[in-house]
């Protein structure tokens, strides 16, 4: 409620799907979520939090997966990706992802262009979902790399710090048209802001570990 600023319906709405999603008792969130409250961290989760921040290249790492893993948990995904906005681009570049080989990594190692829903998201700072990638103008670009990797729908979530300037972004991959329902989407955009809040603390106090530089994009017509 405080961080949000909704009312106390709304609050236990959301931890009661959370609750439900994980099969986790609302009292031991709910002390999850007081814990959290008095230090900078991520809400709630069912997996045991990382280090703490300042943890260096291995924390990054392991907030990273937790964030991912608590997305696709969420949303109902086996296939999904955290990417890193470069603060002086805006380049998004992939730090984290599950179930995808290296073709994909590659086509999406840098993305800077508004076709794609993490491109749209990022240019938007508001979530997007395409439904249904073969039927999306926009996506139309992409649609090779899709039909290969084998993806119909996909939504991206922008990662905001408290000042409201894009950190990441988490997207999740579906392999046939699909829309997350409105309730889940809605607890993913407010976990967005925890999360891109937490990501930035990490990034500002690690030691500096430069992404690797983006791999050769494919040429033009070549999946």
């Amino acid at each position: 409620m405080a961080r949000h600023g909704g009312g106390p319906e709304e609050a236990f709405d959301l931890l009661r799907r959370a609750s439900q999603r994980f099969n986790v008792p609302v009292r031991v969130l709910a002390a999850r979520l007081v814990g959290g409250a008095q230090r900078p961290g991520l809400p709630p989760a069912p997996a045991p939090a990382p280090g703490p921040p300042g943890g260096g290249g291995a924390g990054l790492a392991a907030r990273l997966d937790q964030v991912l893993g608590f997305g696709l948990a969420v949303l109902g995904a086996e296939r999904g990706n955290i990417q890193l906005a470069d603060p002086a681009t805006g380049v998004l570049r992939i730090a984290a992802h599950r179930g995808f080989g290296p073709e994909f990594l590659a086509y999406f190692a840098a993305v800077a262009d508004d076709g794609s829903a993490c491109g749209r998201a990022a240019r938007q700072h508001a979530q997007v979902v395409i439904a249904d990638v073969t039927t999306d103008p926009g996506f139309a670009p992409h649609r090779g790399i899709a039909r290969a990797c084998g993806f119909r729908a996909v939504q991206s979530t922008p990662l905001l710090n408290r000042a409201g300037h894009l950190v990441g972004m988490l997207s999740t991959h579906y392999p046939h048209p699909a829309t997350p329902p409105p309730g889940d989407l809605q607890i993913i955009s407010r976990f967005g802001a925890l999360a891109g809040e937490s990501l930035s603390t990490l990034l500002h106090t690690a030691p500096a570990d430069p992404l690797p530089p983006a791999p050769a994009r494919p040429p033009a017509g070549q999946t």
